[in-house]
């Protein structure tokens, strides 16, 4: 499958599942709950958001083992850049991909800009589900989504497959260069196995990055004033955002409409609420993205870099 077809087939895939969603929600409804947001909550869960970025960059600059690492606000303007980004490619995988770009030239190596790359988002994906298992012990009756766990289990077995790459000596002639590139990544990997302590402390920070993520979730239903259990929300949005990654869609848009329906209206919330918070969660993401804008389109410097 080519990469256009791809894209295309995640584009119409959102678009089916926003039509579904709007063809079964009254959007009178909708824009009458949009009209009374209370902006205070609304600012707050912007603030979370940008927060995020904050400790993500410095998260992301623990992972950077070389000595000509970059500054942390050049990476902080990389994670912006890259939030922008995702407004328009399929995934939150497409913002990584400019940002691996752009990490590799500075420090020269593609390879290790992906590690430290992929170590970030795996890490703070390991302290998702570990706030979301906290979350569904605490909160009972709750369903968890096996295909979610499933994927994340998956993740693991690539990661421990890399951590013991060397003792697989089958290589087909066919796949040799593929091969090669897993030598390169997994000797990468290695290099973080005497940094136990940065692994330590970027952990850390990936549970302050998932809290900020929850509460700004948190305070974007607040804002239409609903209140949701923080054991619900612990279980729940963590469940959400790692959907991203696993249903193929543009920057989460129509998949993250459905799991919020499918969560939430177990707690007796209207659907035309449920999709007004999930399209102003998309609204914070966008305001907060249009600072990578700024940036990608003013910083004469950084764009040659």
């Amino acid at each position: 499958m080519t990469q256009k077809l791809q894209v295309s087939l995640k584009i119409i895939l959102s678009l089916i599942l926003l039509g579904y969603i709007f063809f079964t929600v009254d959007i009178k409804s909708v824009i009458q709950i949009l009209s009374s947001v209370n902006l205070n909550y609304f600012f707050i869960a912007i603030l979370f958001v940008i927060l995020n970025y904050i400790f993500s960059s410095l998260r992301w600059l623990y992972l950077i083992l070389e000595n000509n690492k970059p500054s942390f606000f050049y990476l902080l303007k990389l994670y912006f850049v890259g939030a922008f980004f995702n407004n328009f490619l399929p995934t939150s995988i497409g913002g990584d991909a400019y940002k691996i770009y752009k990490l590799g030239e500075m420090i020269s190596s593609k390879t290790n800009a992906f590690t430290a790359t992929f170590l970030e988002r795996f890490i703070g994906m390991f302290a998702l589900v570990i706030i979301s298992l906290y979350g569904y012990l605490s909160f009972s009756g709750v369903e968890i989504y096996s295909f979610l766990f499933v994927f994340i289990l998956g993740l693991v077995s690539f990661f421990l497959f890399l951590l013991f790459y060397p003792k697989f000596q089958l290589r087909p002639q066919k796949l040799i260069k593929f091969f090669e590139i897993l030598d390169k990544v997994h000797t990468s990997f290695m290099r973080y196995r005497n940094n136990k302590k940065i692994i330590f402390y970027s952990f850390l920070s990936s549970l302050i990055i998932q809290f900020s993520s929850i509460f700004s979730q948190y305070f974007v239903f607040k804002s239409l004033e609903i209140e949701i259990p923080l054991n619900f929300a612990f279980f729940s949005f963590p469940l959400i955002f790692l959907s991203g990654y696993a249903i193929p869609s543009v920057n989460s848009l129509g998949s993250q409409e459905v799991l919020y329906s499918s969560f939430f209206s177990s707690l007796g919330i209207a659907s035309a609420t449920i999709i007004s918070a999930s399209f102003l969660y998309h609204l914070v993401r966008l305001f907060v993205s249009l600072i990578g804008a700024y940036f990608y389109v003013n910083d004469k410097e950084y764009i040659k870099k």
